[in-house]
């Protein structure tokens, strides 16, 4: 039902350590960059989420809050000490993922794999910064893993069975990390419908008590947003699928659609590599196809309805909004299993090499730009550039509040104008204070949730206001 396990031997035992060795490489490597890369605004809101822990957040659930905590508490509010907890889990995700690989078809699957995740920009970069996306995969990873044990085994089978629980815990991580972590069994649910050997699963109690598991782990957040009037959930939902308000015409509507829809797909190219991207596709097209008729392996099915109902919920999004490049990554977690177990006839390997040759090259630039700018890139558009100058900027406003309290002030508070800004103020600053964000003509954050300035100061405080628009 599910193909041959082409799992054991030498030659498969020695593929799967270099597969290995690659990813605990590729994860070193980005521990080592993470010391030496400034942090971004985006982490010092996620580090200032860790100082208050909580059921959820006003943007995203907990998840990422915990993961920074355990960081900082083995090395401090240090840049190393902010990722560390995101670095280790992009291992843990890059080890299920190729795992996965393995099961569908051997070691050499698995390096193909190791060595697309190792190259791809979308991990070799975004996988080293604390941010939601490095527990979302992680956890996406292992319960696609686990996922894939479930359909290998007997439909009722009490092993099966405990797949599935295990899938459901994986799921209830995942939607601690992300609302898009919904997409894991939305994709699996098609899958296992559109391929006629898979159908019966659904009748069976498996499927159903992982789902059951992750709701429960999740319900935390959900009770957090219903104390609060569902904040949370409101603005994802606006922020994800909300339109964008444009007031053109009919025709200048969808040329607008179409242009977010090139972006989108351009983004993708540029995150993935364009080969690697062009090849993930076909090998999932090609899943899809043979599952539909009822062939070939019915976990590559799975997987493929994953990928697909991943990446296509964000074409749609795309059309009545813009959407942010990273917001499809976990639908790569299937695909590069897909890549790595396809059948490539000569020219598809060369392809490829090249597909990875090209990865590595952007991959270099990336890092060779992060640690010396050397490209003439617009520094609203270079993300990395928007973590240089707060410490500069720490030093100035310390200045101002020692200033302030020699003058007489009992108690200096210091406020930004937003909430990305008073994090790394916070971060940067030696006592790591509270820094308040006014929120004038910006988005609602977390920070409108948290006490603000009014509730802390008292008459004769000073403020120190730091305005950077």
């Amino acid at each position: 039902m599910t193909g041959e396990r082409q799992i054991g031997g030498e030659e498969d035992g020695r593929a799967w350590q270099l597969a290995l060795g690659i990813a605990l490489t590729a994860a070193v490597v980005r521990l080592a960059l993470a010391g030496l890369i400034p942090l971004l605004p985006d982490e010092a809101y996620y580090w200032e989420w860790s100082r208050r822990p909580a059921a959820s957040y006003f943007d995203h659930p907990p998840a990422i809050s915990a993961v920074i905590a355990f960081g900082t508490a083995l090395f401090g509010d240090t840049r190393v000490g902010v990722r560390f907890g995101a670095v280790l889990l992009s291992l843990v995700g890059s080890v299920a993922a190729i795992a996965v690989a393995r099961r569908l078809g051997g070691g050499e699957s698995a390096l193909v794999a190791s060595l697309a995740l190792a190259v791809m920009p979308m991990a070799a970069a975004g996988l080293l910064l604390a941010t939601p996306d490095a527990p979302l995969l992680a956890a996406f990873a292992v319960a696609t893993w686990t996922l894939v044990r479930a359909v290998e085994d007997e439909p009722g089978s009490m092993a099966e069975i405990a797949w599935w629980c295990a899938t459901g815990l994986a799921l209830g991580f995942a939607l601690l990390s992300k609302y898009t972590a919904v997409l894991l069994p939305a994709g699996a649910a098609l899958g296992l419908v559109l391929d006629p050997r898979l159908r019966r699963r659904l009748l069976t109690p498996g499927p159903w008590i992982g789902v059951g598991l992750g709701l429960a782990a999740f319900s935390p957040v959900i009770m957090w947003n219903a104390r609060l009037g569902w904040p949370s959930f409101a603005f994802q939902l606006d922020h994800g699928l909300g339109g964008s308000g444009s007031g053109a015409g009919i025709l200048g509507r969808v040329l607008e659609a179409l242009n977010r829809v090139l972006e989108y797909l351009g983004g993708q190219m540029g995150l993935v590599s364009p080969i690697l991207f062009a090849m993930i596709g076909i090998a999932t097209f090609r899943a899809l196809r043979r599952g539909v008729r009822g062939e070939g392996d019915s976990r590559r099915t799975v997987l493929a309805g994953i990928a697909l109902v991943v990446f296509g919920t964000f074409v749609l999004s795309s059309l009545r909004r813009h959407v942010e490049a990273n917001w499809p990554a976990p639908a790569y977690v299937a695909g590069i299993a897909l890549l790595g177990a396809a059948a490539w006839g000569d020219r598809g390997r060369r392809w490829l090499r090249w597909g990875l040759w090209l990865g590595a090259a952007l991959v270099a630039v990336i890092y060779v730009q992060a640690l010396a700018p050397l490209l003439p890139i617009d520094a609203r558009r270079d993300p990395i550039a928007q973590g240089h100058g707060w410490e500069s900027l720490a030093s100035v406003t310390d200045g101002a509040r020692a200033g302030l309290l020699a003058a007489g002030c009992p108690s200096v508070h210091v406020a930004t104008n937003g909430s990305q800004e008073a994090s790394a103020l916070a971060v940067h600053l030696p006592d790591h204070p509270d820094v308040f964000s006014l929120n004038v003509r910006r988005r609602s954050t977390q920070f409108a949730i948290w006490p603000g300035f009014e509730e802390a100061a008292i008459a004769g405080d000073c403020l120190v206001f730091v305005d950077i628009d």
